[in-house]
């Protein structure tokens, strides 16, 4: 047994009294006259035997109450055995403020009563312990070590946070902060909701030296309904074609809701509605269908209404329209008619060619596509400008000439894509297509076998290009087109050139399909939202080709704005935002006062999931897990208590408060009823004689 307040002890110094009483006994003697002394000697003796037997009993009920009431101001506990040391305590409390704890409690909200608990926790512990407060914000002040007043004061600013880090991350954060400190006893307070889809016990330190301590939050049971996801059928955006968009509508709750109603907006103009119902624990994909009506950037909303858990009651997205693909076509001594048939004619693209002596590079960065055709030679220059194309998000599709020389395989080389080979002459037929492929899929009818086939009289040998994807293969297998990813981009290999010599595949439909078609797909959406701490970089597209543009992102409402890290990479600028978005929503793109663009972004959904772990779940966990962990049930009247004695020990000072008042109730009894009844018998007995 073990002491809070050894000093008080000294109380112990009061039995002293009582005993002084008992041996000097200050009462006066009365002298009392009997008529009849007949048995006098016999009463006198009894009665003093029992009144030095009923004094000896009075001394001892008021020495045991006087000593238990000092004993208990004393404070005595059964130490727990956590406090190694005496060189004061680290005291480390994580306050889970993410959007799930915005659910409701009996008091009011999940995470005021989260906030109240930790007060009383830090209200537990004295002025001379150091303290650490980590929420998911992981803000600068989270990483110094707190005195009493600065964490209190910290703790009335705590609000709900769009971050949600994973325990491990929170535990790495913690553990860096604590490296400052010199206090031995270490305590870690982890407040929280406990969501089963973000919690692992087997993450907790397992420092016997370190004392760990759960605390639970109860929420009311809620069905919340959150929207998870969205995409299209298709990836491809033009004016006055018909889109299909999916959005997934999420039910985590535990009964079924119906008819959700769900709206979609676009340029916050409604599009289209639907009204599911949504089974307990399950999801619906709503389809919606609209037309696209305007070019350039498309600013997208889906929207439900769900209460109390808000956050995920709408998704934002973007897509780019284009008016058309900008083709760069770099020829030989002559333009190909066959590109300008096909590319140049179709207002779908916006096709620019030019002589491979007379390259303009500042039109080629502004480009989707470029093509090569019947270029004899590639100049150092030219390579490293198509190479930084390439990796920067570029298609680059290449023809060979009738005489090829090596600088077209050191260009696909450094590019890590395959090579050319030998040229063969022989004739071949196509002999496969791959109507899988996103450059045919859908294009074609099942029977093949009624297909006009094209007919090379020659080739290339297209060699290596390990994860390379054949869109057509001749009879022999080897490869007619070809398709290899380069970083961001793609590097599309043709094994015959636009030219007679090759045959008819220049000349033909089928041939024409995919060439068609990646013209068009190069100008596909890569990317139509970011999640809020998991993605941190995206990539748009130069709009000046400029090094030194500055981009800027605001949000809508410009209640945000901020300079993220950028850096070039080929046409295309990468957006590096990190941490630097705190809400969801729809941010421009601005450069020079203008806005060029516009990124969507949308608080992770993990925290939807309200399905948590109660404090029984969590003790029985914690015992599982063979670590020092204690849970403590989030009563914030008691939590202060609870604490103390989860640290200290089991506190004895309520027992000897019992003991005192038992010891005074005894000691009142037996002066009140002793030796009366015995007095009243004896005279009854003489009054009968």
């Amino acid at each position: 047994m073990a002491f809070s307040n050894p000093l008080l002890l000294i109380g112990l110094a009061a039995i002293l009294v009582p005993i002084i009483i008992h041996l000097f006994n200050f009462r006066r003697y009365k002298t009392i006259y009997f008529s009849n002394v007949k048995m006098l000697e016999e009463i006198k003796k009894k009665t003093k035997r029992e009144q030095t037997l009923q004094q000896l009993i009075v001394l001892t009920l008021r020495v045991l109450g006087i000593a238990a009431l000092a004993l208990a101001f004393a404070q005595p506990y059964i130490p727990s055995g956590k406090q190694k040391n005496r060189t004061g305590n680290l005291v480390t409390i994580f306050l889970d403020n993410s959007h799930s704890m915005e659910a409701n409690s009996k008091e009011g909200k999940t995470l005021y009563d989260a906030v109240d608990a930790a007060k009383n926790i830090v209200n537990a512990f004295g002025f001379n312990d150091d303290f650490v407060l980590t929420t998911h914000d992981f803000t600068g002040e989270q990483t110094h070590i707190l005195n009493k007043d600065q964490i209190l004061e910290m703790l009335d600013k705590v609000q709900a946070s769009p971050n949600s880090h994973t325990l491990a991350e929170v535990l790495a954060f913690e553990k860096n902060t604590c490296a400052n400190s010199q206090k031995g006893n270490v305590v870690h307070y982890y407040l929280s909701d406990f969501q089963k889809n973000n919690f692992n016990i087997a993450l907790l330190d397992a420092d016997s030296a370190a004392s760990t301590f759960l605390i639970p939050l109860p929420t009311e049971a809620a069905n919340n309904v959150g929207i998870d996801s969205c995409w299209f059928l298709s990836p491809v955006f033009k004016v006055g074609n018909q889109v299909t968009y999916f959005v997934r509508i999420h039910n985590y709750g535990k009964e079924e809701v119906n008819k959700v109603p769900v709206k979609l907006y676009i340029n916050d103009k409604q599009k289209a509605v639907a009204s599911p119902d949504i089974p307990a624990g399950t999801y619906v994909d709503c389809r919606m269908v609209y037309n696209i009506e305007e070019p350039g950037t498309q600013c997208g909303r889906v929207a439900i209404e769900d209460a109390p858990i808000t956050f995920d009651d709408q998704l934002f997205f973007t897509y780019e329209v284009t008016d058309n693909t900008r083709i760069a076509a770099i020829h030989g001594k002559d333009r190909n008619r066959f590109l300008d048939a096909l590319y140049g004619r179709d207002s779908v693209f916006n096709y620019l060619p030019m002589a491979y002596t007379q390259v303009n590079y500042t039109q080629l960065k502004q480009c989707e596509v470029i093509v090569l055709s019947d270029v004899p030679t590639i100049s150092s220059g030219l390579a490293d400008e198509l190479t930084k194309f390439v990796k920067g998000g570029g298609t680059l599709l290449v023809f060979p000439p009738k005489e090829m020389d090596n600088t077209y395989n050191r260009l696909l080389s450094s590019l890590g894509a395959a090579s050319y080979g030998a040229l063969a002459k022989k004739e071949l037929k196509c002999g496969q297509i791959n109507t899988e492929s996103q450059y045919f899929k859908g294009a074609l009818e099942s029977q093949r076998e009624k297909l006009d086939m094209p007919v090379t009289l020659q080739h290339y040998e297209i060699q290596g290009g390990n994860g390379g994807e054949v869109v057509m293969a001749l009879e022999d297998g080897s490869p007619l087109l070809a398709v290899y990813p380069v970083e961001r981009g793609k590097v599309i290999l043709s094994a015959v050139g636009m030219d007679d010599v090759y045959g008819n595949p220049h000349r033909h439909a089928l041939f024409f399909v995919p060439l068609h078609n990646i013209g068009i797909m190069s100008a596909m959406q890569n990317k139509l939202y970011n999640t809020i701490g998991k993605d941190r970089m995206q990539t748009v597209a130069s709009r000046t080709g400029s090094s030194d543009e500055v981009l800027t992102l605001r949000s809508r409402g410009h209640k945000e704005e901020f300079i993220p890290e950028q850096r070039r990479i080929g046409n295309e600028t990468a957006l590096y935002f990190h941490d630097q978005v705190k809400e969801g929503g729809l941010f421009d793109i601005v450069n020079g006062g203008a806005v060029t663009g516009t990124l969507a972004f949308n608080q992770d959904r993990k925290e939807s999931d309200l399905d948590c772990y109660d404090a029984d779940e969590l003790t029985k966990m914690a015992k599982a897990s063979g670590k020092e962990i204690d849970v403590i049930a989030a009563d914030t009247k008691n939590i202060a208590k609870s604490v103390a004695d989860k640290l200290n020990g089991k506190p004895l000072w309520p027992y000897f408060i019992i003991f005192a008042l038992l010891c005074l109730l005894a000691e009142i009894a037996l002066l009140r009823f002793w030796g009366k009844p015995t007095i009243n018998n004896e005279r009854n007995s003489e009054q009968t004689t």
